[in-house]
């Protein structure tokens, strides 16, 4: 009989491309990893590996096998979380991953509040980027993704909740003066600093100036939040933001919403075989919490 473990490996070698990631992903060695897939090759007997130098391929068997796995992975998450519900607690292991932003403003809250209201649940966090992160929840190893919709989500046998609206605001040196609300065309003529450049962000920027009017001229790509706060800080341009980093890190410069309006929506995703499951149910309600409770403009 083959073992659901064995199939795991092999899809996260698939996933991963080679030996050492796949084992790295595991927290196995890579010859553990190895022996475990030769033992799965001789109860199917059939070659499901192809080696090229690092890298490895499934062969048709073995790109068979993975989509049997993720069925029956499927199947089996589906009777825990059936299972659970008999548990008049909440309680097992839960991982958690979001964008960065959101990991480092709204989940620690949301964190706290679920180890002090069940103690038997053991929440894991990892911030991964939107794309990263939905992989990651297909795969099983993770089990709720915190996303937006700035990037394109396939959220097939996914449940998706919309946890709320993220308000993308201007922020300035705090010497400037401005309306509580800002035409976004005023600002045509400053210097702009922006994320990352060919960042999924730092192209929504780009786009958001052009729907009013204006090319940004643009002094800084920064990959770094507190890095485009220092230099907006002293002076050096303006910036757009996502209104979950206000806080501490903004008390001294000057934020505004911007007119027209412009956001996205924080959203969470988990497998639809795990929607029965209390611990999913609670996690997410906390998370709602949490975001509802940020600091706003």
């Amino acid at each position: 009989m083959l073992d659901i473990r064995r199939l795991q490996i092999l899809k996260t070698l698939e996933l991963e491309g080679t030996m050492t990631a796949a084992a790295a992903k595991l927290h196995m060695t890579t010859s553990a990893v190895s022996q475990q897939l030769a033992v799965l090759e001789r109860e199917a007997g059939l070659p499901l590996l192809v080696r090229a130098g690092r890298n490895v391929r499934l062969t048709d068997a073995g790109a068979m096998l993975v989509d049997h796995f993720g069925r029956i992975a499927s199947e089996v998450e589906a009777a825990e979380a059936n299972l659970k519900k008999f548990h008049t607690d909440v309680r097992g292991r839960m991982a958690i991953s979001a964008f960065p932003s959101f990991c480092s403003t709204v989940l620690p809250a949301a964190v706290m509040a679920l180890q002090s209201s069940y103690p038997l649940l053991d929440v894991t966090v990892s911030d991964l980027e939107p794309g990263e992160t939905v992989a990651q929840l297909r795969a099983g190893q993770i089990d709720i993704a915190v996303v937006d919709d700035l990037h394109e989500i396939q959220d097939e046998g996914l449940v998706k909740t919309v946890l709320a609206r993220d308000e993308i605001i201007l922020c300035l040196p705090r010497d400037r003066k401005a309306a509580e609300v800002v035409a976004l065309a005023d600002y045509a003529g400053e210097r702009w600093i922006l994320d990352q450049e060919g960042s999924v962000f730092e192209q929504f920027v780009r786009q958001t100036c052009r729907d009013a009017g204006f090319e940004p001229n643009v002094i800084a790509n920064c990959r770094n939040l507190m890095a485009t706060l220092g230099l907006v800080r002293g002076g050096l341009g303006v910036a757009l933001m996502s209104e979950l980093n206000l806080g501490r890190e903004t008390e001294d410069l000057l934020v505004r919403r911007v007119e027209p309006g412009c956001g996205r929506n924080i959203i969470v995703l988990n497998r639809k075989a795990s929607r029965e499951s209390p611990a999913v149910a609670a996690v997410v309600e906390e998370l709602r919490k949490a975001t509802d409770a940020r600091p706003k403009a």
